[in-house]
């Protein structure tokens, strides 16, 4: 990756579960994730372009306390000046979440791609009563205001061709994509997920729909005979 892409990789990690933290010279970024693959492509993929100082931390499930706790994997980069320039691009004075105009500029299919398979996820409305009636393809961003969703949902539109709706979800915003977006969405994204989390790919139709191309209808009826898990990253 240049440094372009080296951004949008990033950016797209960002938008999702990564996070910046503080400093004021140098800042560190860091994100967690139960699926070890996904760690695993992020530490190659930035061990390969930059020289960013990277390490990966390991937490083993466990009970305590009344918790239950998933294992995890952890991606750092250690503090470097790279992070004070994003920060305030993520960040307002308070900590608080935030979008820049600058910010989805940035972000790339392959960011895009990032920041699906670390909040995005699919819910086949129905799979487990045996019938599939409804499909949701959602972001989420629970972390954002309205008002930089819809910038999110513009960026959305304008740059990569994909509609989404802004759905409530308790007290929070998320984007949903239309289903007339589904397969331009998940054309540019597919070539960047990781093998371990294709399911989010899967969506779950047993015969091809009409508005579905020839060519998107063969990944569907692979991952079908792979019989993805339906897991959250």
């Amino acid at each position: 990756m240049n440094s372009s892409e080296l951004k949008g990789f990033l950016t797209g990690l960002i938008l999702g579960d990564g996070t910046i933290d503080k400093g004021v010279n140098m800042r560190a970024f860091a994100i967690k994730s139960t699926n070890k693959d996904f760690i695993d492509m992020i530490e190659s993929e930035i061990n390969n372009c930059s020289g960013f100082k990277t390490k990966v931390k390991y937490t083993p499930e466990h009970y305590s306390c009344g918790c239950n706790h998933r294992e995890s994997w952890e991606f750092r980069i250690e503090a470097h000046t790279y992070f004070v320039k994003m920060y305030h691009h993520f960040y307002d004075d308070n900590r608080h979440r935030r979008v820049s105009g600058k910010t989805l500029k940035w972000l790339t299919p392959r960011g895009l791609a990032n920041w699906y398979m670390s909040d995005g996820y699919i819910c086949l409305v129905g799979k487990t009563k045996g019938r599939i009636y409804n499909r949701r393809v959602d972001i989420c961003t629970d972390r954002y205001t309205l008002v930089d969703i819809k910038k999110m949902q513009k960026a959305l539109h304008d740059r990569f061709d994909v509609n989404t709706s802004i759905i409530k979800h308790g007290k929070y915003y998320r984007l949903r994509i239309k289903m007339d977006s589904y397969e331009s969405f998940f054309n540019l994204i597919y070539p960047y997920l990781v093998p371990s989390m294709l399911y989010k790919a899967y969506l779950g139709y047993e015969q091809q729909p009409e508005w579905m191309s020839d060519e998107f209808w063969s990944i569907q009826e692979s991952l079908k005979s792979a019989n993805p898990l339906q897991a959250s990253a």
